[in-house]
């Protein structure tokens, strides 16, 4: 039995359908505008445009998700601990930061950077891309996922939500990885090359776009669950001590951090493979078909495979696929790039299965906490584990950047030596290999199996029960 939100303070509420579904969606959709973008392109604008040492740029996604261990935290706390106010307690945020987060993501790549001195330009794309990462996109994405948990306690309605999340991710990547290239990059006398004018413009659009779909994802979706009211909520230092202490938590942040560094990883290289292994930048808009697709056609059968298998198992085996398939490629050394795409499409149904279900692997570690404590905290859990998916963004980017610098890339030049381009090769198809493969092996001991998600889920719905009787 749900707990709805009927409080002095609050108004009834519609029940769950389809408005809330869409409207979750497009709440990822807005995420993914400024995050596949950035993602995808900024690595790319700092160096290539900016003029920014590859060592510096990685040093610098390193340092910010430091202090996003503070920031998103701090966040998901003050969510989990503020009173709600009409509109429920993380909804609101979406619409009071749509804009904010908009603008922080298109100031990080305007072009008349290019032409200051090193110092200033660096310290340029600290304090943008700090500002946007570290502040904007902390309060939209913690509080629109910290959301899923209070828009229904249906295990059914929740994984549905985690699909069209996922169909919200995928549609976003799609189009954020296809449409770019065709703008911001141009063949100049026979070679690819970043145009920045065109950079700025493309930035501007997606961050408008991203405002957008936020105020969509408010106007659709409605808060229905309170927490447990409890005498004397824990602090802090009560919460942290206990979740250190989740086996659930803490292999799930690991396999996050693995899987987003392989991920992202991918998608840092990415650029780089098709400049200069492919001599074509606007193909890598097409290859992202291999990302993104597959997570579209998997989202009619992901549920329903996770629920007769697990989302565990279903999970464990797509990794492993995926592992393959980057192994193979990295072997082969492909040169035809439309081959290079169908290997990657392969790939990419193992990492569309984990994209469409880690969100209800999430909302399972957050009842099996509250069956632990007795206590929901939905916003912290969601934070940190969120907090360790950016880790592996830094990690991502951080390692791209040192990793470029030690295969010889050169900053700012048109042209690279074939040891480099061979170099990206490797890196694009062995480490996501190696990573996806250990990011399985981990997943094997989570400990949240199908058997287990079922019972805290009736145990759940039991102490709702005997609340309401009382």
């Amino acid at each position: 039995m749900s707990h709805t939100i009927e409080a002095t303070n609050r108004v009834a509420v519609r029940a769950f359908g389809w408005r809330d579904r869409v409207g979750y969606m497009f709440g990822d959709l807005g995420n993914d505008f400024t995050f596949i973008f950035a993602s995808a392109y900024l690595m790319v604008y700092f160096t290539n445009v900016a003029g920014l040492d590859p060592a510096h740029v990685g040093t610098l996604f390193l340092v910010a998700r430091l202090i996003d261990a503070f920031t998103d935290v701090g966040w998901g706390r003050f969510l989990d601990r503020h009173t709600p106010g009409r509109a429920g307690r993380f909804r609101p945020w979406l619409a009071r930061m749509a804009v904010p987060v908009a603008v922080a993501s298109a100031l990080m790549y305007a072009p008349f950077v290019a032409d200051w001195e090193y110092g200033a330009k660096l310290t340029y794309a600290a304090v943008t891309y700090l500002l946007w990462g570290s502040i904007c996109y902390t309060t939209t994405n913690i509080s629109y996922g910290s959301m899923a948990s209070v828009i229904s306690d249906d295990p059914v309605n929740r994984s549905s939500l985690s699909v069209f999340r996922g169909l919200g991710a995928n549609a976003a990547g799609l189009f954020v990885s296809l449409v770019p290239p065709l703008f911001i990059y141009a063949t100049i006398d026979g070679t690819s090359q970043v145009v920045p004018s065109r950079f700025f413009v493309a930035a501007i659009v997606f961050s408008a776009c991203a405002a957008l779909f936020y105020l969509l994802c408010y106007a659709g979706v409605r808060e229905r669950i309170e927490a447990p009211l409890v005498a004397a909520p824990r602090g802090i230092g009560a919460l942290l001590r206990q979740l250190v202490t989740s086996r659930p938590l803490l292999t799930l942040i690991v396999a996050n951090i693995i899987i987003m560094l392989a991920g992202l990883f991918v998608a840092a290289m990415a650029a780089y493979l098709w400049l200069y292994h492919f001599n074509d930048g606007a193909m890598s808009g097409p290859a992202q078909l291999a990302t993104y697709v597959p997570g579209l056609l998997l989202a009619p059968v992901a549920a329903r495979a996770a629920g007769r298998f697990g989302k565990k198992e279903v999970l464990v085996a797509a990794l492993f696929g995926a592992a393959a398939v980057y192994l193979a490629l990295f072997f082969l050394h492909v040169e035809h790039p439309w081959v290079f795409i169908a290997l990657n499409l392969l790939a990419g149904f193992g990492i569309g299965f984990y994209n469409l279900l880690v969100w209800a692997v999430v909302g399972d570690i957050i009842d099996a906490e509250e069956v632990r404590s007795g206590q929901r905290d939905d916003g912290s859990v969601y934070a940190i584990n969120t907090w360790a998916r950016k880790v592996g963004q830094a990690i991502a980017g951080g390692v791209g950047g040192f990793a470029l610098a030690l295969i010889g890339f050169r900053s700012a030049s048109t042209t690279q030596t074939q040891g480099t381009i061979d170099g990206i090769y490797a890196f694009s198809t062995l480490a996501p290999a190696v990573l996806y493969a250990l990011a399985a092996l981990i997943l094997i001991s989570f400990p949240l199996n199908r058997a287990r998600v079922l019972e805290n889920i009736a145990e759940l719905a039991r102490r709702r029960v005997a609340r309401s009787a009382e």
